[in-house]
């Protein structure tokens, strides 16, 4: 068992933003929380349950970024990052003009506030050199693997009523029952993806189950016969979905490195010892060293 410790180690005690303030991130949250209740009931494009996932996702977004982000920017950057990456997504999918371009806008503050991260962890704590580096760029190459999955599970699950039953007859079309259990299904496995994948949160075993998934889906989607060009009619070739098996795959070698939940969890000793060869691959004492 990987003993709890209350310090962290002082590369991990970089990892948060020098320049960027939070109160920018919290305005633009704000601001874009007001534009999902405007399009929701003012001028209404986004339907039904997805208001409620719009304005709800973007609120979580902002409390999280309040509450958690000051004390621990790691995961409050993340944990706030997701739901508000859905929201922006539900907004694009119903047209909704104001929700998209105040998302965007408070896109560029999390970019600029994971750049200055970076920035400050390479000045204070940049013994670690061309390794150091690499962690950072791996965790570019994860987040947005992980999260490209809100691009597919958003409208299966919190895009409203007539995207689901849109989504119904799409899985009609791949064979399944017309109950809607598979868009289900569907939906809730690539949320865990990009829990697991995208925030880092057990991450050799969603890399695995994500390279699965995919696997899975695309003999369904029937990708696989269609030659290799992403673009071949009618459904597109393998060139895509293989490069989305083998990048989940990866992510199943080492884990996620020190910008992810697993990091943090670890660094604090807070990680059951029979779930860490799950998330990492070097023994707690490695890992920590290498943090």
């Amino acid at each position: 068992m990987y003993m709890k410790s209350n310090t962290l180690p002082p590369s991990f005690a970089a990892m948060r933003p020098r320049l960027v303030p939070y109160w920018l991130l919290w305005l633009a949250l704000a601001g874009t929380t007001a534009a999902m209740v405007y399009s929701s009931f003012i001028v209404p494009v986004i339907p039904d349950l997805a208001c409620l996932s719009t304005i709800g996702l973007d609120g979580l977004a902002l409390v999280v970024t309040v509450v958690v982000m000051p004390r621990n920017f790691v995961v409050g950057f993340l944990t706030s990052l997701l739901p508000f990456v859905i929201s922006w997504r539900v907004a694009a999918i119903h047209g909704s003009v104001p929700g998209m371009a105040c998302a965007t806008a408070t896109f560029i503050i999390y970019l600029l506030l994971y750049a200055d991260c970076m920035v400050h962890d390479w000045k204070a704590y940049g013994t670690g050199g061309w390794n150091e580096h690499l962690q950072w760029q791996t965790a570019i190459l994860r987040i947005y693997f992980g999260f490209d999955m809100v691009g597919h599970f958003a409208e299966k699950l919190f895009a409203g009523i007539s995207s689901f039953h849109h989504m119904e007859q799409v899985f009609v079309g791949f064979g399944f029952p017309p109950d809607g259990q598979a868009v289900i299904i569907g939906g809730l496995c690539e949320l865990s993806v990009a829990i697991g994948v995208g925030m880092g949160f057990m991450t050799r075993l969603a890399g695995m189950g994500g390279a699965l998934y995919y696997l899975i889906a695309n003999h369904y989607g029937r990708h696989f016969g269609d030659g290799f060009t992403w673009n071949n009619p009618p459904v597109g070739g393998w060139e895509y979905p293989m490069l989305m098996i083998v990048a989940f795959a990866s992510f199943s070698v080492a884990g996620a490195g020190k910008f992810s939940i697993d990091g943090w969890l670890v660094a604090r000793g807070l990680m059951p010892g029979f779930l860490l060869p799950l998330c990492v691959s070097a023994s707690p004492d490695h890992v920590r060293r290498d943090i």
